[in-house]
């Protein structure tokens, strides 16, 4: 009797595990080992980034995760695994090529290493081996990098080793997006990923590969679907969470938060030129229209390495705050070198000038009940993590020592009201090894009790120097730089404070755009259970 049972095989890839324990990246690694037990493929692929930096503690977490695996796992790594040494000798045992194949029946499976970027000699005389040993055999591959995204030469050996060894199948992750297309006579299936800050165009999860016929592959997105409970949220008298940030003239600002029909606005003018009585009265009438939570986001305290700037700015914005009635105050954390701000994880002189300035100029509102939201910020793009011209604050563990300092300095000051403006762009537009270290899990997870308000928009891409840019619309809940499933986790699991979210988006109609489309998602909040239910997902 021919053999009727279908290969069947569970895609894992671009999880970008942290060190940081109880993030969403672990929560969903705990549902996908659930997941593949219930499915019973007849063996997981792992195809890479399983770590966000190849670190001991994130891969020892993995590894023991799949010791509740009921099938056979195979592994091949991704970049990610290269970011650190410390994860590979972990892993010296699951990447001898002995233990990169599996075999059952005419199926032979390969898994070459391309967390280079390229196809090694060593690989390409691997895999010609693996093919003489096993001529008859219906041959899929899975790895790390698709075709589209090797270094040329490699991708175009592996394209005609493909076809002149009647590859069935090339399945593959690192792009952070769904695909299938065909390459030649072979089928290539990309992964979106397990990541649920990262994946693209749709919830994270796992991809569920089977060959119905010989010659035939077919996929089926199996995506993480956790609780949602996007409401209520921790605001006064229960009022709406979506709100703005406007850089620009206040009036105007107060002005169009009415038309809107918004509860939460954050005025950051350009000049003081402006006229107090005007302001007082479109306030008013923003007033009558609801409850109000406005915040004030004042100019930066700086060190420039010989004096100190913008006292006299955050003054007179003080000032214009507090006369306009401010429920917080949005501050950044001094901007200063972080090698002058601390040594060795130590304050130094210059620590303790700029937090006794902050409690000079912020204490009297802050023990009035204003609260103090203090902002993260990130350095010029792929600025090493050891580099002298990192900025103070930029590192988690800084950041959330200087909260700290602040509400030191003011021991008086009501609970709660001293804590983070946490910049979600800024969280994931530091580049290379900080942005890699410390992902948005992490951010969520270490900051996430402290946190006052949001300022909340995607990052994509200058249109001339290619670095990514702040301050851009939301068009899709799972776009490229940031996937706001992760944050819709965090958000519904109560990891991070329900506190106001100030869209800041600089063009106003993407401002606009994006301050509509999250306000129908939490207008929506009743029929929304699963992240299954979120909009924005394929039809």
């Amino acid at each position: 009797m021919a053999d009727q049972h279908t290969p069947r095989f569970i895609l894992l890839a671009d999880l970008h595990l942290s060190d940081t324990p109880d993030t969403a990246a672990h929560r969903a690694l705990a549902w996908a080992i659930e997941t593949i037990n219930e499915e019973r493929p007849d063996f997981l692929a792992v195809a890479g980034d399983i770590t966000t930096f190849g670190t001991r503690p994130a891969t020892a977490h993995f590894l023991a995760e799949l010791e509740r695996v009921q099938v056979p796992v195979i592994f091949t790594p991704g970049n990610a695994e290269l970011r650190s040494d410390e994860g590979l000798p972990l892993l010296r045992d699951r990447l001898a090529p002995a233990n990169r194949h599996y075999q059952s029946g005419a199926l032979s499976a390969l898994f070459p290493d391309t967390s280079t970027g390229a196809l090694p000699a060593a690989e390409r005389q691997w895999l010609e081996q693996m093919a003489s040993t096993h001529p008859t055999a219906r041959r899929i591959l899975i790895t790390h990098y698709p075709l589209d995204a090797l270094q040329t030469e490699s991708a175009t050996w592996l394209e005609q080793w493909l076809a002149a060894k009647r590859v069935e199948l090339l399945a593959a992750g690192h792009r952070h997006i769904h695909r299938q297309r065909r390459v030649g006579t072979t089928a290539e299936f990309v992964c979106r990923g397990l990541d649920p800050d990262k994946a693209i165009g749709d919830l994270p999860g796992l991809s569920l590969i089977a060959s119905p016929r010989p010659g035939a592959w077919t996929e089926r997105f199996l995506p993480w679907s956790p609780a949602i409970e996007l409401l209520p949220a921790d605001l006064p008298r229960k009022m709406h969470p979506v709100g703005w940030s406007i850089h620009g003239d206040p009036v105007d600002a107060a002005r169009e938060t009415r038309e809107f029909g918004l509860n939460c606005l954050e005025l950051r003018p350009r000049n003081l030129d402006y006229a107090r009585s005007a302001l007082a009265a479109e306030l008013a009438r923003l007033r009558d229209c609801g409850p109000l939570y406005l915040s004030y986001h004042l100019p930066n305290l700086a060190w420039d390495g010989s004096a100190f700037k913008g006292e006299a700015e955050v003054r007179a914005g003080l000032d214009a705050a507090l006369n306009a009635g401010v429920n917080s105050l949005t501050v950044h954390v001094p901007r200063a070198l972080a090698s002058a701000m601390e040594e060795d994880g130590r304050p130094t002189q210059l620590h303790a000038t700029f937090q006794a300035l902050y409690a000079r100029l912020f204490a009297d509102p802050v023990r009035a009940g204003v609260r103090l939201a203090i902002e993260n910020i990130h350095n010029p793009v792929n600025t090493p993590v050891d580099s002298p011209r990192l900025e103070f604050a930029t590192r988690i563990g800084e950041y959330l020592r200087w909260i700290d300092a602040v509400a030191a300095a003011i021991p008086d000051a009501p609970t709660g009201t001293i804590g983070a403006l946490f910049d979600v762009g800024h969280a994931r537009n530091n580049g290379g090894e900080l942005d890699n270290s410390q992902p948005l899990g992490a951010w969520y997870a270490r900051v996430g009790p402290r946190i006052l308000g949001y300022h909340i928009h995607q990052v994509g891409q200058h249109p001339e120097t290619g670095k990514p840019a702040n301050h851009q619309t939301i068009t899709h809940l799972f776009a490229k730089r940031i996937s706001y499933a992760g944050f819709l986790h965090a958000w519904s699991t109560r990891q991070i404070a329900r506190a106001p979210l100030f869209v800041e988006v600089r063009q106003a109609e993407g401002r606009r755009q994006t301050a509509a489309r999250l306000k129908d998602l939490f207008d929506r909040a009743d029929h929304i259970d699963h992240a299954t239910d979120l909009p924005d997902r394929p039809e």
